[in-house]
């Protein structure tokens, strides 16, 4: 059981930042490695911020509002101005991938490279049902869920939320339509940093941080989105869960060394076999053909 409660933590922390990918990718088609760089760079807002005396939920907030706002502006200066050029998708990805890079170097420029924590000394512990859990995965157990579902009673519940899915579903017939593109691909990339930021933050209060986690977080992201279903909103967090139930036994059953190869392996196999991912909604007439 300890074993699954940590896999499950782990998973939700991972589903929240591949559904942030998510949220950028099934709307816009951008490979949007550039949130990386935000996910590496929002922590040390939050730790800046508590070192200058700021309680923990201000600096949660300023920490939370900072990602998204870098989020919007990589969308304003970067990937909103190459779209209205036509640029290809490689050019979004090799652009992204340099907003990552800068990012991560400016936190290590600012901060150091050494990991450090957010939390300050020794953890609290609980005990459930034999179940041993920190006060951080408490932390996580209650607000990723919360956060995970708020924002699928956004996408299914509310009139902006089915005119998003529609946008993802077919972004020309949207455009069509008379609906306003510009707004919601910032509403998408303003989803994104806050779920990335989110995701951050948990993960740094929990096991610390450094200035290039980054880019290996969001590879797990994007592995996670593969295997659940990359035409779904519901596939990224089906495959985080998923992803971070195997890592945590792999881990447990022979060593940290090896969750990187199963990661990859898990991958291949699904690019090989199963390339839709496990969730694969019914396609349009347009796309099948």
């Amino acid at each position: 059981m300890q074993i699954i409660a940590n896999g499950f933590i782990n998973g939700l922390t991972l589903a929240l930042l591949s559904l942030a990918f998510a949220a950028v990718y099934l709307p816009t088609r951008v490979f949007y490695i550039a949130l990386a760089g935000i996910y590496a760079f929002v922590p040390y807002v939050a730790w800046q911020c508590l070192e200058s005396g700021l309680s923990s939920p201000l600096a949660t907030l300023v920490a939370v509002g900072t990602g998204i706002t870098l989020s919007l502006l990589c969308e304003l200066i970067n990937h909103g101005p190459l779209e209205d050029k036509g640029a290809s998708s490689g050019a979004h990805l090799l652009s992204s991938l340099g907003i990552c890079i800068l990012l991560s170097q400016c936190a290590a420029m600012f901060w150091g490279n050494e990991t450090k924590v957010l939390r300050a000394g020794l953890d609290t512990v609980f005990q459930f049902a034999g179940v041993i859990l920190t006060g951080s995965q408490t932390i996580v157990l209650v607000v990723a869920p919360l956060l995970i579902a708020l924002y699928y009673l956004w996408l299914r519940c509310s009139k902006s939320g089915l005119l998003y899915r529609a946008m993802a579903d077919n972004r020309n017939e949207f455009a069509l339509k008379g609906y306003n593109v510009l707004a919601f691909r910032l509403a998408s990339f303003g989803i994104a940093g806050l779920l990335a930021s989110v995701s951050s933050l948990l993960v740094a209060y929990d096991i610390g941080f450094d200035s290039h986690g980054g880019l290996s977080a969001i590879l797990l992201a994007v592995v996670a989105m593969i295997i659940g279903g990359r035409q779904s909103f519901v596939g990224p967090l089906v495959g985080a869960i998923l992803l971070g139930l195997i890592r945590s036994l792999v881990v447990w059953t022979f060593s940290a060394q090896w969750a990187e190869a199963i990661t990859f392996a898990l991958l291949a196999f699904f690019l090989l076999v199963r390339p839709q991912g496990i969730l694969s909604p019914k396609a349009r007439l347009e796309a099948i053909a």
